[in-house]
């Protein structure tokens, strides 16, 4: 049970990973934590959501279909945005004017201006705002930063994380802004890097930040990005980000391939070498190799989120369970939008281009030997075109990341905000 009265907040979004949200609610009740308290919830059409709505009534939850309307509720302290990225910027400036604290979805936005206009009103109505990274609330998170901190594995000098994700074209099919660099004129920038997998880059450089509570700085990034997927953004990408500590952080990610690889990342220390996947964290140093579950502690990382968020509310500090703050989830979206505007997106030839059948209509396009390439670039330091194993990669493009505060849009792309 949560040391403090539980929030009571509203979840906006009754469908696709807003349902995520709405398991959590009820599995926060059902374990007693009750860090928050779901009072309010908010659909544009309730009626695409009966089954839902009904369920909801049941236990006392009171629906609107207008989120003006919602925020007028007096006792409402909270709302949780699992909403489309274009909608982010938009609906947290609202919820905080309205006097509300915001839990937002990943990723924050698709450009660093709307995110720094989050942070100015942050600040103006000085209300919390928290980023569902959930990887940042896991219990085994700030011990594991640590001992970074501490020097247990030496001085970091470089890092490499890859990781391949299939999707398929009902992926791509799901909403109008997928794969897309824009969505009614606002920038989400939806790729790998930026949506499902952004996951990984922002605990990276969470890891990587110089102290307890924030990230490393990113000041450059050599980026080779491509397509596969009749989208306008890339599927594939492979990059290089050199921080201000002079860490190198090489990063490859793909949505068009056929083998499911989780996110492998290794971080490679002048006395030792931690690696970190989904679901465990290995540490080799002269002590011997250790490998240790992540999701351990007393509650699902979840709970711990909501908890963190809770005390965030009510002015509560904790030096147990991280936080991902507008700041801290900033630097994974400026990495992408530095991507974007160090080299344009290339399309993979067609006759490179595999086409997986799968059951029920669905089609993967993969390109072949791309996982094998990303488990060499990984071995080897190197980006895909300096491999020397596909004819069709290009010279990678640079950008200088220093005093970074806008995005100029996607390179060779005829589209502004």
């Amino acid at each position: 049970m949560a040391d403090f009265k539980p929030v009571v907040s509203a979840t906006v979004g009754l469908g696709g990973y807003g349902q995520t949200y709405l398991n959590f609610f009820n599995k926060d009740v059902e374990n007693g934590t009750n860090a928050a308290k779901l009072a309010y919830a908010m659909s544009s059409d309730l009626s695409r959501h009966q089954k839902v709505c009904d369920e909801l009534s049941a236990k006392g939850v009171k629906l609107f279909e207008s989120y003006d309307e919602l925020l007028k509720q007096d006792d409402l302290e909270a709302v949780w945005l699992p909403v489309p990225i274009d909608l982010h910027r938009e609906y947290t400036e609202k919820a905080l004017a309205a006097g509300k604290a915001v839990m937002c979805e990943k990723p924050v936005a698709g450009c660093i201006d709307d995110i720094d206009a989050m942070i100015a009103a942050r600040d103006k109505y000085n209300l919390p705002v928290a980023i569902g990274y959930q990887d940042v609330y896991c219990a085994t998170t700030l011990p594991l930063k640590r001992r970074i901190l501490d020097g247990e594995f030496g001085d970091i000098e470089n890092v490499t994380l890859y990781a391949c994700w299939p999707r398929d074209n009902q992926y791509y099919g799901r909403a109008s802004w997928a794969g897309a660099y824009q969505r009614n004129g606002i920038w989400v920038m939806d790729s790998p890097a930026n949506n499902a997998l952004s996951h990984f880059i922002n605990i990276m450089m969470f890891l990587l930040g110089p102290d307890l509570n924030t990230s490393a700085t990113p000041v450059k990034v050599e980026a080779e990005l491509y397509r596969a997927n009749d989208i306008e953004n890339f599927d594939t990408i492979s990059c290089r980000v050199t921080l201000e500590s002079g860490v190198t952080c090489l990063i490859n990610m793909t949505h068009a391939c056929e083998e499911a690889f989780n996110p492998y990342t290794v971080f490679n220390g002048t006395k030792g070498k931690l690696i970190r996947t989904v679901h465990y964290y290995q540490t080799e140093t002269d002590k011997g190799i250790v490998r240790t579950e992540r999701n351990t502690g007393d509650h699902p990382v979840w709970e711990h989120m909501a908890e963190r968020f809770g005390k965030l509310v009510r002015g509560q500090d904790d030096d147990q369970i991280g936080l991902a703050t507008l700041e801290t989830s900033r630097v994974p979206v400026a990495i992408v939008n530095a991507c974007s505007e160090a080299s344009e997106v290339a399309n993979i030839p067609a006759d490179i281009i595999r086409t997986v059948n799968l059951p029920g209509e669905k089609t993967v396009k993969c390109i072949p030997g791309i996982e094998d390439a990303f488990r060499r670039s990984a071995n080897e330091g190197k980006l895909l075109s300096e491999l020397g194993c596909f004819d069709w990669t290009q010279k990678p493009g640079t950008f200088n990341m220093a005093n970074y505060f806008h995005f100029a849009g996607p390179k060779g792309a005829a589209i502004t905000p």
